[in-house]
């Protein structure tokens, strides 16, 4: 069965990470965001980007080690067992802060290339993290085997999305979304950061309507799951992600 523009990016990714792990010190880098969400929190969001920390590794010499795994053959031959090829990767950005790369995955019989990044980002030294492998539950629908990487624990992959939420230039509703499973996973557990940051994330949540949430996200659910989030139901995640961050919550 060909596989959806979710799942293809979804594919890349791990395929990445796999190439990854036998070409950089698995100490070097960490796995955030929204893949790390999916992998290893039991989210039912794609993640249309990959976003890693990275720490004792220079600009040069990260740049030329994903050059490297982008460009190996390793790669092209486990992306084939997905009917996937890459375009030609630029690198927007190359800093001492961050370090940018976008991707164009092309599937057979579709005109138009997906699009992904993969973005560094230096570490800030938190620690609240373990090495896994990638559940298989995750892998299995890709027949590729499970890559092993460093992810953030919850609650500072918690701390990651307020900030996310209160500091972005553009509020996204992945941010909210994320939020409402992290808080349920971690249920009276208060909502960390300052008050001030916490109440610009609530803000910025609430001017988030049903049709961002549309648009951003249910081409990043499996068909079976998006029915269920109705306008209603993003009001309820809305509602509840503000109170938790108000420490309104029950």
């Amino acid at each position: 069965m060909p596989l959806r523009d979710a799942q293809a990016i979804e594919f890349f990714h791990l395929a990445f990470l796999q190439v990854l792990q036998g070409r950089l010190d698995q100490r070097a880098y960490v796995l955030k965001g929204g893949a790390n969400l999916r992998y290893f929190a039991d989210s039912v969001r794609y993640s249309e980007d990959i976003d890693l920390d990275c720490s004792g590794v220079e600009v040069w010499e990260l740049q030329e080690k994903v050059d490297a795994v982008l460009a190996a053959p390793a790669l092209a031959v486990l992306l084939r067992g997905g009917g996937i090829t890459l375009g030609e990767p630029s690198k927007p950005k190359q800093t001492q802060t961050t370090q940018r790369w976008k991707v164009p995955i092309e599937l057979a019989g579709r005109a138009e290339p997906l699009r992904t990044k993969i973005e560094f980002s230096r570490r800030n030294g938190e620690e609240r993290l373990a090495l896994e492998a990638v559940p298989g539950r995750i892998v299995a629908p890709y027949a590729l085997r499970a890559p092993t990487v460093r992810h953030y624990l919850d609650p500072a992959a918690t701390e990651q999305k307020i900030a996310a939420l209160a500091l972005r230039p553009e509020t996204q509703a992945r941010d909210v979304f994320d939020l409402d499973l992290l808080f349920r996973r971690q249920p009276g557990i208060p909502a960390p950061l300052a008050a001030a940051v916490r109440a610009q994330a609530s803000e910025a949540a609430l001017e988030l309507p049903y049709q961002a949430f549309r648009d951003q996200l249910l081409p990043f659910l499996d068909p079976e799951v998006a029915e269920l989030y109705s306008r209603e139901s993003w009001e309820q995640i809305r509602g509840f992600v503000v109170e938790q961050l108000l420490g309104e919550g029950p």
